[in-house]
């Protein structure tokens, strides 16, 4: 039985315990009740001292619950949806005076002077970088919700790159990322975007969707399910604003940035070149526990890795580098997930092979050794079974058995 049973939640929502699952306990909204959109409340607790101090904290939603709820409603991944208008007004002042920003000081000074584009875009090459970063200042010039990511991104790579003042850059990142959002949904009433508005908002997911995933792989959650379950959250997030870029696309070829879109839709359309995945795919080609659509999502996974193999230990030369270290996780079908969510162990082995890929990009800040992590994780989580279908992530990287 490869499902594993979770722990119980003493503390959690009377909605979870009613329904038996595990709660995160988070307040005022846990994330199962928030993503479900489902009443939620905890029994009475006896005030203290050190609840009362920490009231402020509370009052704003954790960072991912407020990405699930609102990107999301606002961008479906169903094609066709509307798209808001990112260039209406300045945003409302929250009502709540524990979510009011703070002004303009010298740590988002700091933040902006060390951003650098490229160490957030590590794919582009020297005359695409220079060309993204100058556009980037100047659509964030025009749109706050972008500038406020900007800054958020540059903590978030921060707080990776200098441990000792960590918590202080993680708490800048958490909070201005949830500003961003805040102005993206306040500014993003209108129905439709144009010209003026479709390059920052393609800046804006990329950067969004980049800082989520540093997010995701930056955590060392020791079950294997815990991990699964934001990864699950993660990709509907990051579908939802690849479903904006996709609605934009007419506008964004006669934008500014048409050059930059058609060179990475070069790149994602790439053919695999190598044969580091053939086990991968002999896999899938002979289990009997797959019907034919989730064989073939099953493929296109797989391709979609080997494209990233290609590029990084396949010798390569276009530019491409490390764009499906980003890109592999969105770009997968929707059945792929619905096998993932299903915890079958072919999409699982499929996974595992995707922490190598992350492993050969750990010179990334996003990314640093999440890779060897996830790969102990999934090969536990399997058990020694499954090994053989691992065999080439695990003779490249040995995890400790114990």
């Amino acid at each position: 039985m490869l499902r594993r049973s979770h722990r119980k939640s003493r503390a959690g929502c009377l909605e979870c315990k009613r329904r038996h699952v595990k709660c995160d306990e988070q307040r005022p909204k846990c994330r199962i009740c928030t993503l479900s959109d489902r009443d939620c409340s905890y029994p009475p607790q006896p005030p203290s001292a050190e609840s009362a101090s920490s009231a402020a904290e509370t009052t704003t939603p954790p960072l991912h619950h407020s990405l699930a709820t609102t990107i999301t409603r606002n961008a479906s991944p169903v094609a066709g949806v509307p798209i808001p208008d990112l260039a209406s007004g300045a945003p409302k002042p929250p009502q709540d005076p524990a979510q009011t920003p703070p002004a303009v000081n010298l740590g988002h000074m700091e933040l902006l002077i060390r951003f650098n584009f490229g160490e957030h875009a590590p794919e582009l090459n020297v005359e695409m970088h220079d060309f993204a970063s100058k556009l980037l200042f100047k659509c964030a010039l025009e749109a706050p919700y972008l500038m406020h990511q900007i800054l958020a991104v540059s903590a978030r790579r921060l707080a990776a790159l200098e441990p000792d003042r960590r918590d202080l850059f993680l708490e800048q990142a958490i909070h201005l990322q949830t500003k961003a959002v805040s102005i993206y949904n306040e500014t993003g009433a209108k129905p439709q975007i144009d010209q003026t508005n479709c390059s920052a908002l393609l800046l804006f997911c990329s950067l969004l969707g980049r800082h989520l995933l540093a997010d995701l792989l930056a955590r060392r959650d020791p079950d294997f399910d815990d991990f699964l379950t934001r990864f699950l959250e993660f990709l509907s997030i990051s579908r939802g604003l690849m479903a904006m870029s996709v609605a934009a696309w007419d506008l964004l070829l006669q934008s500014d940035i048409r050059h930059l879109v058609l060179w990475a839709l070069e790149i994602s359309q790439s053919t695999p070149q190598g044969q580091h995945c053939a086990e991968l795919q002999r896999l899938v080609a002979e289990s009997e526990h797959l019907d034919a659509p989730a064989k073939a999502a099953c493929m296109t996974a797989i391709a979609c890795l080997q494209v990233g193999f290609d590029s990084l230990i396949g010798g390569d030369t276009r530019n491409q580098r490390y764009l499906m270290v980003f890109m592999w996780a969105p770009v997968v079908p929707q059945e792929f997930t619905n096998l993932l969510s299903q915890r079958r162990p072919e999409a699982l082995a499929i996974m595992g092979h995707w922490a190598l890929l992350l492993d050969y990009a750990r010179a990334l800040w996003h990314v640093a050794d999440s890779g060897l992590h996830l790969l102990t994780s999934i090969s536990r989580y399997l058990g020694p079974e499954w090994d053989h279908w691992l065999s080439w992530p695990l003779s490249v990287l040995p995890i400790d058995s114990a």
